[in-house]
């Protein structure tokens, strides 16, 4: 995957439709081009006016309730990648072609934006991300449910894709990022979920190598950091009912090495917390944790682990950074015999021993 490439797709169309001229809604493509052609009849607007998503105010008539969405736009070319909200362009320069809710107004109707996914596998797959796009050039794209681009990119080998996080709190995810700040970069993929479905899809594009402090984007709705001061959090597609729990997809290609003496601390490890509560943890040399609460009865790793997760050197190559799928995170130091390793989880305290009995 070239990560630059990917973003550079994401910068081009955070703000407008995908190159292929379509916008999904939840269960039909809006086709542009048609639809420009359609409002030209009309004449509705001009020829050389463009496509573009516009923030809104937006209004659930079942409730009442108003909101800041996104619509589908043809404005005059002035305004495109200069102008992100409907107020900021003069009614006689904008039309809107497709609302938020479609025209019933109603949250869960087919004719809703639902572009999030999309757009995040158009720019993976410019990013060179293979078997999301369509088999033959022209053929309708193939990858746009968040649920689908989580599976796509679960089932792949760890050393292309591994999933740090899987549907854990958002104050989980923060941590990882934190902890993996030197790991995560752009380009990776976030899903958003709620009763065990993913509802909502985005792709990293800034992510602070020191801090993990990360930046998205997404359609339906937009969000790119290039929209505004505090835009393309993470953090905010999480608040509410909608979808708080997170996925973090991360294309490990072009992890590091870890160090041989890190490496060397693969196999079975007698790991207590807080001094009470034991588990036995397996570490690869590949970098793949596991956990079960049963001492194992061979070197190998268990089949039917109580979790899993990856493990990387940290910042300073010195100790492991272990984070496990439902956002904890260990940090270990190992001892200079490598026989034990000290830290913790989530900041409470861990001893781990070479020692199983």
């Amino acid at each position: 995957m070239d990560r630059d490439d990917a973003v550079a797709s994401a910068k081009q169309h955070w703000f407008r439709p995908t190159a292929d001229g379509m916008v999904w809604a939840k269960s039909f493509a809006i086709d542009v081009a048609a639809r420009k052609a359609e409002a030209l009849a009309r004449k509705q607007i001009e020829a050389d006016w463009e496509a573009v998503f516009l923030r809104k105010q937006v209004t659930d008539v079942s409730t009442g309730v108003t909101g800041e969405a996104d619509g589908l736009f043809f404005v005059k070319p002035a305004h495109v990648g200069v102008h992100f909200r409907e107020s900021e362009v003069p009614a006689a320069e904008r039309m809107l072609t497709q609302d938020w809710f479609g025209p019933r107004g109603v949250p869960g109707t087919p004719e809703g934006l639902n572009d999030c996914t999309a757009y995040v596998s158009h720019c993976l797959v410019d990013g060179g991300v293979a078997f999301l796009g369509p088999a033959s050039p022209g053929d309708v794209w193939p990858t746009r449910s968040a649920q689908q681009i989580y599976r796509l990119l679960s089932e792949r080998p760890a050393s292309q894709v591994k999933r740090l996080t899987d549907m854990c709190a958002a104050a989980a995810a923060a941590r990882v990022f934190e902890a993996l700040a030197h790991i995560i970069k752009p380009g990776d993929v976030l899903t958003f979920a709620a009763a065990g479905r993913h509802e909502h899809a985005g792709m990293l594009v800034t992510v602070d190598a020191a801090t993990g402090d990360a930046r998205m984007t997404c359609h339906s709705t937009m969000d790119h950091p290039d929209l505004g001061a505090g835009e393309g959090t993470w953090q905010i597609r999480t608040q509410g009912w909608e979808h708080p729990f997170v996925s973090i997809l991360h294309f490990s290609h072009d992890d590091p090495a870890p160090p041989a003496a890190l490496a060397a601390l693969a196999g079975w490890w007698k790991v207590m917390l807080l001094g009470t509560k034991t588990v036995f943890m397996h570490l690869t040399a590949g970098g793949a944790a596991a956990w079960t609460p049963r001492k194992p009865t061979g070197t190998g790793a268990p089949a039917k682990p109580a979790g899993r997760g990856h493990w990387y050197a940290d910042a300073a190559g010195t100790g492991l950074v272990v984070v496990w799928e439902n956002g904890a995170v260990d940090t270990l130091a190992p001892a200079p015999d490598t026989q034990s390793m000290l830290g913790t989880e989530d900041a409470w305290p861990l001893l781990a021993s070479r020692d199983l009995t």
